[in-house]
Order: structure tokens, then sequence, then C-alpha cells
């Protein structure tokens, strides 16, 4: 996904993209949604949100490339081109990242952990295009955030230097990636 500075809208690649697109609906093989008039909001699937020692925010205006989202648009007409499709609903999805374990600590009830993620991941990868609308500090590293609720699937210990997979929600945090964690298993070698 990229989230152009330019006009509110975001260019993706669709995974489940149902009914017609117009060819004038893709630029360069994405499909272009305008955002300006979304609602933005959060999957249900993790009920520890306020919980959290950070606001867990999610807005068209902080979505960042790499994040997982899911969108409904309703385009009943072709206008002249480019189109932008009016996305109707964005809706943060659970995702996957997979790194090295850098650093831990804890805040509140959760157990932080500090990820370094795999050169090919697509987080630092996209989030140097140019044009973004949300800069990261470090599209490398993301702080993960562990409690008692999360599953814990991994049969390596968590430490420094273990290689591990999160499953959860991911939120830019003021140009920080923080993700609220429902699963961990062991990660795959880099």
């Amino acid at each position: 996904m990229q989230v152009a500075a330019s006009v509110p809208a975001l260019f993706t690649f669709g995974r489940e993209v149902q009914g017609f697109l117009f060819p004038g609906d893709r630029i360069l093989g994405a499909v272009a949604f305008s955002v300006n008039n979304s609602v933005a909001q959060i999957s249900p699937r993790l009920t520890n949100l306020q919980t959290l020692p950070f606001a867990p925010v999610f807005t068209t205006a902080n979505m960042v490339p790499g994040q997982s989202v899911s969108f409904s648009a309703h385009a009943l007409t072709e206008q002249g081109g480019p189109t932008y499709i009016p996305a109707t609903t964005i809706t943060l999805m659970p995702q996957t990242i997979n790194g090295i374990v850098t650093a831990s600590g804890s805040e509140g009830s959760f157990t932080t952990f500090t990820i370094s993620l795999a050169p090919y991941d697509l987080i630092p990868n996209l989030a140097v295009q140019p044009g973004q609308t949300s800069l990261l500090t470090n599209p490398s590293t993301v702080v993960v955030y562990v409690d008692s609720s999360t599953q814990l699937l991994n049969a390596k210990q968590l430490a420094v230097g273990s290689v591990v997979r999160f499953n959860g929600l991911l939120f830019n945090d003021n140009g920080t990636l923080r993700m609220d964690v429902a699963q961990v298993n062991d990660g795959v070698p880099q």
C-alpha cells in the first residue's frame, strides 16, 4: 500500500476485490481509493486495547504503508480519469510480523519486546517510497506488547536475539510502530 501526500488517497493491490473495476481505476496495476470521507475503525479481534500503555489510534491521517487494512467502497459510476474510488470504511486488521528481538522490558501489565524487522519486510521497504503522508521514525523497528491474553505458541524462549513471529494490530504511534499482540510463534530465520 502507498499512502500519498499529494491527495487524500491510498493505492493498493486488492487481495479480495468484488465487482468490476474499470481500466481507469488502476494506476500501474494498483487500485486508487480516496480516503478523505472514510470512517476508520479497528478490528474488534483484540479486546485489550483500552489497557495498552499507549493510545491505540487508527485514522486515515496516521495510516502507514505496510499496515494490514480492509476497506469497503461502493463505486456506482465511473468518473473521468484518474478515478479515485471513494472508500467508505477502512478497518485496521491483524497482521503477522517476523523479526529479531533486540530488547525487552515492561510497561504496566504488558511485557514489551523491541523487534528488528527482516530486511525484506514490506514495512521498511514501503516506508521509503517518495510522497508518503506519515513518515516513521524507524520503519525497521516495532515495539510489541504481550499480556496474559496473548496466545504463546512459541517453542523457543522469548529473549534478546530470538527470531519470533508476532500477530496482532499494528499502530503508528507518532512515528513509532507499536503492536498489540494476539499470538506469538517461532520466527523464520532472516
